[in-house]
């Protein structure tokens, strides 16, 4: 690995994290600042696509209607392995993440708990890299009431 590629792994790596703690914060702008503005974002549960959405504008719709439906929400993003590419300024990515949802559901708190690998491309726009597309695959849901 060169110093380039230790550093873009560097950057990504924190641009991920970032990523998760804009999320749980709930502050969708400075989360899609991390996302090119053209980004696309998909969502599969198992094999079969939830959803697709692409571009700020429709994205911010998204991210605002799954916030709003939340009470709150707390992700640990595990193993990231990135793959630079630096003749054309990309880079794949690996995430393995949990991410807990809590929401109020029959006068009760219900979490559900979600295993998720995401599979991001990036892109190196300007002077910064951003996620260009990000798929989350759903590879295990549980849900239950919250009990505390």
């Amino acid at each position: 690995m060169t110093y380039g590629e230790a550093e873009s792994n560097l950057i990504l790596d924190r641009l991920i994290n970032q990523w998760a703690i804009d999320q749980d914060a709930g502050q969708i702008a400075d989360q899609l600042q991390l996302m090119a503005p053209d980004g696309t974002y998909r969502v599969y549960q198992g094999d079969q696509l939830v959803t697709e959405t692409a571009g700020h504008e429709n994205l911010t719709r998204q991210f605002t209607t799954a916030t709003a439906a939340r009470d709150q929400s707390f992700t640990m993003n595990g193993t990231h392995l990135i793959t630079v590419n630096q003749n054309d300024g990309t880079a794949t990515g690996i995430v393995y993440a949990q991410v807990k949802v809590v929401t109020a559901r029959d006068n009760q708190r219900v979490v559900t708990d979600y295993s998720v690998r995401y599979r991001d491309q990036y892109a190196f726009l300007g002077a910064n890299w951003v996620i260009q597309e990000r798929d989350e695959h759903r590879v295990i849901v549980d849900q239950h009431p919250l009990h505390a």
